[in-house]
């Protein structure tokens, strides 16, 4: 079932990035930002960090709230309450989009929907690209029930 992200994921995907890359830079796009060296730092968590690990599409939710919530500058404190709205992406993602059938590893969603993951030529995105866009829906929808607003970013100085 695609939403309104969807065609952004596919987009995204279509241009080569990873799940979790593209979880932030849709919420660097909300935010009309930028980050490079983000973007690319997120690429280090594709295909469950290379080792069918932890799935992108939530490591992605998790790294986005952090973008909103986490210690950026030497000055600045972390949000205190971070640790709640990030357990929350990890308690639904387990429970509710996985329904608890499966571990919430690139490796066993894959799995789980009748394919293996072969790290050489696997595409996570094109398989997962409803995962990716529920979950950027749920990481945004968390932030805004604990009153930040996902499209102004934290200062930048």
């Amino acid at each position: 079932m695609f939403d309104d992200s969807s065609s952004e994921v596919l987009e995204l995907a279509g241009c080569g990035y990873t799940c979790a890359q593209i979880v932030v830079l849709m919420g660097l796009r909300i935010m009309g930002r930028e980050n490079p060296d983000l973007v690319r730092a997120m690429a280090s968590l594709a295909m469950g960090a290379s080792h069918g690990s932890l799935c992108g599409a939530l490591t992605g939710g998790l790294c986005l709230m952090g973008v909103h919530l986490g210690k950026g500058l030497e000055f600045e404190s972390p949000i205190p309450a971070s640790k709640l709205p990030m357990g929350a992406l990890v308690k639904w993602f387990i429970q509710d989009e996985l329904q608890g059938k499966t571990a919430p590893t690139c490796a066993a969603i894959f799995e789980a929907g009748g394919q293996k993951l072969d790290l050489s030529t696997s595409n996570p995105t094109a398989a997962c690209a409803d995962l990716v866009g529920r979950s950027y829906a749920k990481a945004i929808a968390l932030l805004v029930e604990h009153g930040i607003d996902p499209s102004q970013g934290r200062e930048l100085e």
